[in-house]
């Protein structure tokens, strides 16, 4: 048997959808990219207060993405562009406070969309 891995302290891990039904000009990856680019020392390893980034085919909403969600907060955030994710990136996850008229859903407060697509998977970093 293999030894487990080790995994370094974080505390939010964000994961944007690249699903085609979610995101069908593409934007997702590009914003995925900017994304590592941006977060600078809250992408630091070795940073306990580091956040991850993921992407994942589909978030089983798949309109009126891109779509990213923050986690732990379950904060649910749609039609992100660049100004938006910059907004994200400095109001909710430097500031703590989540940028409310770009969420569409939190988790444990009103139902999300009741529209799901049958894409499965993601990837995480």
């Amino acid at each position: 048997m293999h030894d487990a891995p080790e995994m370094a302290p974080y505390a939010r891990h964000v994961f944007l959808c690249t699903g085609v039904y979610c995101d069908p000009l593409g934007q997702a990856e590009q914003l995925y990219r900017l994304l590592g680019r941006l977060l600078g020392d809250l992408g630091a390893y070795d940073n306990p207060l580091r956040v991850k980034r993921g992407k994942t085919p589909c978030l089983g909403v798949c309109y009126n993405g891109p779509l990213l969600v923050v986690y732990p907060d379950g904060i649910w955030y749609h039609s992100v562009d660049e100004p938006l994710l910059r907004r994200i990136l400095d109001e909710h996850l430097r500031g703590g406070k989540p940028v409310s008229e770009a969420v569409f859903h939190r988790l444990g407060g009103p139902s999300a969309p009741t529209s799901f697509c049958s894409a499965g998977g993601s990837t995480a970093q």
